[in-house]
């Protein structure tokens, strides 16, 4: 399917988890699905390559999906973290997320046209695991790909199109990571499935990549050793999103960077951004979308396709 087919008549169908088994990795890897979501990946990495976050601007098509953000942290007001023994994992994150629900229902009512009212069924569940699992109190890579997979079914509806693709990175993806963030931070999410130091990030990952191509043949003259150097940092952090990550990192972890963060001081040692996007896009498939304990909880449907 393509996006001239009219999703109107289609048939939208509750989505469900297809990766069990390692084989099953090895089948995702040969599926058509992978190739569009790459692709997709590719063309929104394109569209910010050497762009300022400040150089992007505002657009009406992504009203509705800022104002869901925006509900969603007045009910994070609304259900603080509790007094309990454990610093990480508060179980007030369960009491937030069963109240998001209704907030996410009216979201995709506004956001999608009369005709596809009925694509909320798949869409919804992308949504609602974007945020973390409600039982183990975490979050990780695996929640930032479902909002990813929310991203490409609403393009692939043509609710976005190719002329959104700055947008979706800058005014709804950049959006859902400063949410998120801010969900971790409140809740003290416990990381899932980190590999601790050895991990890229405890949270996140395609913020790097985008952050990376937004330094690409900068105007600045910042190379890939400044990131460990503060004034870089504080200077910059507004107008590129790499910068936001290394600082976020700062303020939640003690010690020398690389010491807690080896993998991303390791970058320092490259002579330019585009060898940095294009390793980080290598070690996102690799710790992604194939490493299986991640994409084992990735939804399937009719838009998302295993096939």
């Amino acid at each position: 399917m393509n996006n001239q087919y009219d999703w109107s008549k289609h048939q939208f169908q509750q989505v469900e988890k297809k990766i069990i088994t390692d084989q099953d990795v090895e089948k995702f890897k040969k599926t058509k699905i992978l190739g569009e979501l790459l692709t997709f990946l590719q063309s929104l990495i394109q569209s910010i390559q050497h762009k300022k976050i400040s150089q992007t601007a505002d657009n009406q098509k992504f009203q509705h999906i800022q104002q869901l953000f925006q509900q969603l942290e007045q009910l994070l007001l609304k259900v603080p973290p509790i007094q309990q023994s454990m610093r990480y994992g508060n179980k007030a994150f369960r009491d937030w997320l069963d109240q998001i629900g209704p907030i996410v229902d009216d979201y995709l009512k506004n956001q999608l046209p009369e005709n596809l009212q009925n694509a909320a069924v798949e869409l919804r569940s992308y949504l609602l695991d974007s945020f973390g699992n409600k039982q183990r109190i975490d979050y990780g890579t695996g929640h930032e790909f479902q909002f990813f997979l929310f991203l490409f079914s609403l393009f692939r509806l043509g609710i976005f199109t190719e002329q959104d693709y700055e947008g979706i990175v800058r005014l709804a993806f950049y959006k859902y990571i400063n949410f998120a963030r801010k969900v971790q931070m409140t809740y003290m999410l416990e990381p899932a499935g980190s590999h601790g130091v050895w991990g890229l990030d405890d949270y996140q990952f395609l913020p790097f990549v985008f952050g990376a191509a937004e330094l690409i043949q900068n105007e600045d003259g910042i190379l890939p050793d400044c990131i460990i150097k503060d004034n870089i940092i504080k200077n910059y952090k507004a107008e590129y999103m790499f910068f936001q990550c290394i600082d976020f990192i700062n303020n939640v972890k003690k010690g020398p960077f690389h010491e807690h963060s080896p993998i991303l001081h390791s970058l320092t040692n490259l002579t330019g951004w585009e060898k940095v996007c294009s390793g980080l896009l290598k070690m996102f498939q690799g710790e992604v979308l194939f490493k299986h304990p991640v994409i084992k909880h990735t939804y399937f449907g009719t838009i998302v396709e295993f096939k």
